[in-house]
């Protein structure tokens, strides 16, 4: 009997891939363009495009590591390096670096199936920005699906081919046997199938005996379904997760997309996390650290680090350790302890300590990078708002006295992830107040004034705030092309109070917005405007304070301008 493999849906390669009918029309067309090509469709098919292809270095050809194979390259007039021959599936990974290495252009793929690493090289391909040629798959083949052999051996029934079976996600810890719990190892011990990256699946050789499992190399969520959706003859199932499942884990997103195979049970096993082993080797508890991750995340790292004695921080790629001892250096945290981890786990295991100005030059020996920042004095931080005005850099910049500040940011009703305008911005004083209490989200101050701009930059890294978005412009134009806001402060307006309004509640609808107004020409327009739109909450309060200043022996109590704060709302 011949098996046939399981055809691809077409969704997952639409759109991605140049479709021909047949090897010769793809040969064609290759023949008029130009950049090098790296043939996957086997040796049986080099002749054609070896004959179609007249400069044949531009062929790079991949085929099985035989005899018969490399003889077929030769004749074709492939020579040397031309030839890669090598036993596949292979992964995403590895075919990104054959892509790389051999500077394609073009692609060339039949549709396999998932046997055949058909996606892994769609996915490659996508992100180097290679042009995948396609050649489609005969209409009528002769043979048998799976499913159709496994009924006429006797295994299973029309309506229930495959008995039920377990797909385990398991934790593998720090990469050594030690940090895999005995549940995992028990859960890798009863699989026929293990699914992993090449480092979990080395690590997986080091705890079982692999022999009589099928392994597959991958980590892509798409990639590991599609490959168990047309592999069901599998019913025990380990797919390696590194560290644990629950610590910014892949196993959120895998648990979710295979819940949609009908006949499997998810069962996740964790592991060993790193902030738990990492800790472990400072001598250190980590009930009371702040967990932080850099992996394809923006986070406020300087946030984290101020208002937390203890910090982990797992580094991005793009994250290194000089950059993160910069950054503390920037943002005045230079007292700050840093431990910084790599390879924990492995036999390459290093741990080092020191302040930020140790690590200013240090260069990353490679991507698997953790932090444990310890901050004694975050405990004696100031957790309400309310910076005197003393603390703030002015220069002949107005900016909103510390009285009104407090009752306006408070009525602005800020959570922790706030995507804030600070309409009229001034010095940044309601901007930096709004950005350590919405330290998860962004605070935009917008100011025309180039001086008072260069004064909140001033004012953004004396009170660590790199979550203040500066921009230089008058609104509403310097507004329009920012992300929707929830809470909107506006101090100064440039006469264009109803445009900016209007642009805003476009933006969002359900927008809290605060002004201040200090003419009555203005809180005459802001009436106008709660007649016209008909807001369903507004809030309007007039304050007057008074400030003591010094006169010999005595204290005078001086009147600052009365000052309207009014809450605009559709609540």
């Amino acid at each position: 009997m011949r098996l046939l493999r399981s055809k691809t849906d077409d969704s997952l390669y639409n759109g991605r891939a140049r479709v021909f009918e047949n090897t010769r029309q793809a040969a064609v067309y290759l023949s008029k363009m130009e950049g090098r090509i790296l043939l996957t469709t086997g040796s049986k098919d080099l002749a054609v495009f070896c004959q179609e292809i007249e400069d044949k270095s531009r062929i790079t050809a991949r085929v099985l590591p035989s005899a018969a194979a490399i003889e077929a390259c030769n004749n074709a007039g492939l020579l040397g390096k031309q030839i890669i021959a090598m036993h596949g599936p292979f992964s995403k990974k590895l075919n990104i670096a054959i892509i790389k290495q051999a500077g394609v252009k073009f692609l060339v793929t039949k549709e396999s199936g998932s046997a055949g690493g058909f996606l892994e090289k769609i996915y490659a391909a996508e992100e180097t920005g290679t042009e995948v040629i396609l050649v489609k798959r005969p209409v009528e083949e002769e043979g048998y699906t799976l499913r159709e052999i496994l009924n006429i051996l006797g295994i299973g029934n029309i309506n229930n081919n495959i008995k039920p079976g377990i797909i385990s996600l398991i934790g593998m810890g720090m990469g050594n046997r030690g940090t895999i719990t005995i549940d995992g190892i028990e859960a890798l011990e009863k699989s026929r199938l293990v699914i992993g990256s090449s480092r979990l699946i080395e690590t997986a050789e080091t705890v079982i005996n692999m022999s009589g499992r099928e392994v597959y190399n991958a980590y892509d969520a798409d990639i590991i379904y599609n490959y168990i959706k047309e592999h069901r003859q599998y019913t025990n199932i380990a797919i390696l997760l590194s560290g644990d499942t629950g610590f910014y884990s892949g196993a959120k997103r895998l648990n979710g997309i295979l819940q949609k195979l009908a006949g499997y049970s998810i069962k996740i096993i964790p592991g060993i996390s790193s902030v738990a082993y990492f800790s472990a080797k400072l001598k250190t508890n980590w009930q009371d650290i702040k967990l932080v991750s850099l992996h394809g995340r923006e986070q406020n790292i300087i946030a984290a680090i101020k208002n937390n004695e203890k910090t982990f921080v797992l580094l991005g790629a793009g994250n290194s350790v000089a950059w993160l001892a910069l950054l503390c250096i920037q943002y005045g945290l230079n007292h700050v302890l840093l431990h910084i981890g790599q390879n924990l786990g492995y036999s390459s295991e290093e741990i080092i300590s020191g302040t930020p100005a140790s690590f200013a030059e240090f260069i990353n020996k490679g991507s698997l990078y953790c932090a444990i920042i310890e901050n004694p004095g975050a405990s004696k931080n100031i957790i309400t708002y309310g910076i005197p005005d003393s603390q703030f850099i002015r220069g002949s910049v107005p900016m909103t006295k510390e009285e009104i500040r407090e009752i306006s940011v408070s009525k602005l009703h800020l959570i922790r992830d706030s995507i804030v305008y600070d309409i009229g911005a001034g010095t940044g004083s309601v901007a930096v107040e709004c950005a350590r209490i919405a330290y998860n989200g962004k605070v935009y101050a917008i100011e025309k004034n180039k001086e008072a701009a260069g004064l909140i930059e001033q004012n953004k890294l004396l009170h660590g705030v790199p979550n203040i978005n500066i921009i230089t412009g008058t609104a509403p134009d310097a507004i329009n092309g920012l992300e929707p806001p929830t809470h909107v402060f506006i101090g100064g307006s440039s006469g264009k109070l109803k445009q900016i309004i209007d642009i805003i509640f476009a933006k969002n609808s359900n927008v809290r917005i605060v002004i201040n107004a200090i003419t009555l020409e203005t809180i005459a327009e802001v009436e106008r405007i709660i007649k016209e739109k008909g807001f369903n909450g507004t809030d309007i309060t007039c304050i007057t304070a008074s400030k003591a200043r010094e006169a010999g022996d005595y204290h005078i109590m001086t009147g600052l301008n009365p000052v309207w704060i009014v809450v605009l709302e559709n609540a």
